[in-house]
């Protein structure tokens, strides 16, 4: 069924009582008005669907709309999705109020073409018909349907139909149908419940396509769905897709309050917000507006209330153009490139319509910066590369992550890694998933080794920093620290440490002669002590240096991994392994419990360097103290390392 569904919708437009609902009869044999209070009263209230055959069997969605201003509303909400208008006018009446203000919402929400019907021409003579024909062609001057072929027709007599259903036909086909592929996204024109089927959502998918089975998300509720059957056109079908009208039966649906105005999409894609951002044009006829002037705001199906924010002036003219935010009173599900239309709250009449920039939340914000900022999302265009280069340049060292952009841009997340991936001038930070620009992340690393040299000015002889020491600033934010540590990491030029300690291994380059003639004297020193370790006070003296030069080389000695810091003492790194050895090798001889006597006795030394030792040994987890008594951790990394070393 889905095959012989040509995804094209076609709407009506135009004044009330000037036969949009009888022409859609005339067209199709299907009466577009299915309320009873329609019927009964001549009058279109909300909106009808129809289908038209065309030649090659396929089937053409139309829409017909309600004229009369109180439903203007639920008309703009049946613009929705729509490829194709056709304006009826009545030969009798002309241009009339609503025809006026019809044509500015078709033209404002983008619908690409259409076709000029002027009805009831059974009813005035040739002179009339010529003088209406005259007076609409001045009216859509500057409009999508300037050039557009006026076509005479009487849905009484049949006159001009066939040749109507012709013409609509070669448009239609010339139009290229909308996208199948991407997420799907569908705003909701209808909420009803069927016997044996349950609830029932209808609308125009704007993108994607959707099977039986899958699961939607309702915005801006954010609960789920699951969609049990797919209708189009009077059939059951296997797929709904872009551009044509589609009935998905979601049982769910009506418990969770899904109506009019919200949107069924593709789970985690597009968000919700009570502010958006857009690119505003005013009608020809609009009053001037000012900042905050109270306004509706009309998108996909919904209409909400809202205030108009100007960011650059303080007043817009009718004709006039401009980057705006409108701040609504709830939230909305809307995504960029969507069409808008913008009515008073009083009187409710059209003064605007264009463009959605971006879908934001409202709060404190500089008119002035923001106006700059989405002047460069309208640089950036509809190029996602540029759009994504705009947002990491909005976020500076923060980066953007992939969530974030995904946002943004209105793509699944898998799209947007690939697409920060194939960007020269883009890195991506796969365990954060984050994003930054090269240039970001070259600058921090230069401030972080800037920052490692400054800490270890004093220290020249040592090469590490315990890495809580480098504290986040501004310009250099923990997570593009950490960034910039994993890039360094897998270059070869830093890594972990003793005791949470970064090595920065550029740093380890030969020392002059003189200060490895010190070095080594202060290795052996320790070597020699053995297991009873001298304080920085004894080895000062022993090799005849003081202060920060002394702790240098100490430093120095840490990083090559030839000298240990216990408590206040210092090991040779050679007697600390063999130390671990002994505990090891203690502990298996007594059921994995340290016999501390034994040990001591072994390693002749004293409780005034063992207690200090073992607590050393703790904290690198080969042993623990438990209820008073020190255990063997067997399947620890450094137990394991040990026990390779022995051959066991």
């Amino acid at each position: 069924m889905a095959r012989s569904i040509h995804p094209v919708v076609v709407g009506t437009a135009g004044h009330i009582d000037h036969g949009k609902s009888s022409l859609v009869q005339a067209l199709t044999g299907i009466d577009p008005d299915r309320l009873k209070e329609e019927k009964e009263r001549g009058l279109t209230i909300d909106l009808g669907f129809a289908r038209l055959k065309l030649s090659d069997g396929r089937l053409l969605g139309l829409v017909d709309v309600p004229g009369h201003e109180r439903f203007v509303r639920n008309m703009v909400a049946g613009c929705t999705g729509l490829d194709l208008v056709m304006l009826v006018v009545a030969a009798d009446d002309g241009v009339m109020p609503q025809t006026i203000e019809h044509l500015d919402i078709v033209h404002l929400l983008g619908v690409r073409d259409g076709i000029i019907v002027m009805t009831k021409i059974d009813m005035v003579d040739e002179i009339l018909a010529e003088i209406a024909e005259e007076e609409i062609r001045k009216v859509v001057q500057g409009t999508v349907l300037a050039d557009a072929p006026i076509l005479r027709v009487s849905s009484v007599t049949g006159e001009g139909i066939d040749e109507l259903r012709t013409t609509l036909e070669t448009l239609a086909l010339k139009v290229e149908p909308r996208q199948s592929n991407g997420p799907f996204r569908m705003p909701v024109q209808r909420v009803f419940s069927l016997p044996g089927i349950g609830t029932v959502v209808t609308g125009i998918p704007l993108s994607g396509s959707v099977r039986p089975g899958a699961e939607l998300e309702v915005l801006p509720l954010g609960a789920k769905v699951k969609v049990r059957g797919i209708h189009a056109y009077g059939g059951k079908v296997e797929e709904a897709v872009a551009g044509h009208s589609t009935a998905l039966s979601v049982p769910d649906a009506k418990e969770i309050g899904v109506h009019r105005g919200m949107v069924c999409a593709e789970p985690g894609v597009f968000a919700s917000g009570d502010a958006v951002d857009v690119e505003l044009e005013l009608t020809p006829r609009s009053p001037k507006l000012g900042h905050r002037d109270p306004i509706r705001f009309h998108t996909g199906t919904v209409e909400v209330r809202g205030m108009l924010l100007l960011l650059d002036r303080d007043v817009l003219t009718a004709g006039d153009s401009a980057t705006v935010r409108l701040e609504l009173d709830e939230g909305v599900a809307c995504a960029a490139t969507d069409r808008f239309l913008l009515r008073l709250q009083n009187p409710a009449v059209t003064v605007g319509g264009g463009r959605v920039l971006r879908l934001s939340r409202s709060g404190r914000y500089r008119r002035r910066a923001l106006g700059e900022e989405l002047q460069g999302i309208l640089a950036a265009g509809d190029r996602p590369e540029a759009r994504v280069q705009h947002e990491l340049e909005q976020a500076g060292p923060d980066g953007r992550t992939v969530d974030d952009l995904a946002h943004a841009l209105e793509r699944p997340e898998g799209e947007v890694v690939e697409l920060v991936e194939a960007m020269p001038d883009v890195l991506l930070h796969r365990r954060a998933m984050r994003a930054f620009p090269v240039a970001i992340v070259d600058a921090g690393e230069r401030e972080l080794m800037e920052s490692v040299e400054r800490m270890l000015g004093r220290r020249p002889d040592a090469a590490s920093i315990k890495r809580s020491a480098l504290r986040a600033t501004r310009s250099l934010p923990l997570v593009l620290a950490e960034f910039v540590f994993e890039r360094l990491q897998e270059a070869g030029r830093v890594r972990a440490g003793r005791q949470g300690q970064i090595l920065f291994l550029d740093r380890l380059q030969p020392l002059p002669p003189e200060r490895q003639q010190l070095f080594d004297r202060l290795v052996a020193e320790c070597e020699q002590r053995g297991f009873r370790p001298p304080t920085v006070d004894e080895l000062a003296v022993a090799v005849g240096l003081r202060g920060d030069s002394l702790l240098s080389l100490l430093d120095r000695g840490e990083d090559e991994g030839r000298i240990e810091k216990v408590g206040d003492t210092y090991y040779a790194a050679s007697v600390v392994r063999s130390v671990l050895h002994a505990i090891r090798d203690n502990c298996l001889q007594h059921d994995e419990v340290l016999d501390i006597p034994k040990l001591r006795d072994g390693l002749d030394t004293s409780r005034k360097f063992l207690i200090p030792l073992l607590e050393y040994v703790d904290s690198l987890g080969l042993t623990v103290l438990r209820g008073g008594v020190r255990r063997l951790l067997p399947s620890s990394d450094l137990s394991r390392e040990l026990a390779a070393e022995r051959g066991a």
